[in-house]
């Protein structure tokens, strides 16, 4: 199976178009979105409606999940731009989400890691800056994902492939960390 993955959106319609073309002239089997999809200052609601419309295999990234439950005084502007036009339809949706779910056997999608929308898994923001995370600090982050070949993530608008690890009933004694927020390859 050929999975395409997109992640972080955040409202812009017009990539999302673009990203969608480029995905169909490639054949993908099966298109992944991995969250942070309407706060922006594009086009949210058009943005929602064609996500509705697509009904694509979403997670819910940390926006959503600000959308939803935090007070408009704590949102920030892309966040409050988003709560301004979306509708209960919108919402709804969003509501629905799940922070995690699995597109094909032995992977596994989630927007930061597997239990924190907002934790980075492949970078470590210290005060000077971000810097690759550890392969220690990736393991920490993921958690018990021995059942898994290939995870899946978005949140740091960077594109990395790793590898590391050796999952149960892995052939490779591989797993693949992907966070891929622009169109990229990931090799079987």
């Amino acid at each position: 199976m050929r999975l395409a993955v997109i992640s972080d959106v955040h409202g812009n319609l017009p990539a999302l178009e673009a990203t969608l073309a480029a995905i169909a002239a490639d054949g993908a089997d099966m298109t992944v979105n991995l969250g942070d999809l309407l706060s922006g200052y594009v086009q949210p609601a058009d943005t929602a409606d064609r996500l509705i419309e697509l009904g694509l295999p979403t997670v819910r990234g940390n926006h959503e999940r600000q959308l939803l439950t935090l007070p408009r005084e704590s949102m920030g502007m892309t966040d409050r731009i988003a709560d301004d036009l979306l509708t209960p339809r919108h919402r709804g949706w969003l509501a629905s989400l799940p922070m995690t779910f699995e597109p094909a056997p032995q992977v596994l999608a989630f927007h930061g890691t597997p239990t924190d929308d907002l934790q980075y898994l492949m970078h470590t923001v210290e005060p000077a800056g971000a810097r690759p995370a550890t392969p220690a600090e990736v393991e920490e982050r993921v958690g018990d994902v021995s059942g898994y070949r290939l995870l899946l993530c978005g949140h740091t608008h960077r594109r990395v492939v790793a590898v590391t690890g050796r999952p149960a009933g892995s052939e490779s004694g591989q797993r693949r960390l992907a966070g891929l927020p622009r169109r990229r390859a990931v090799p079987p």
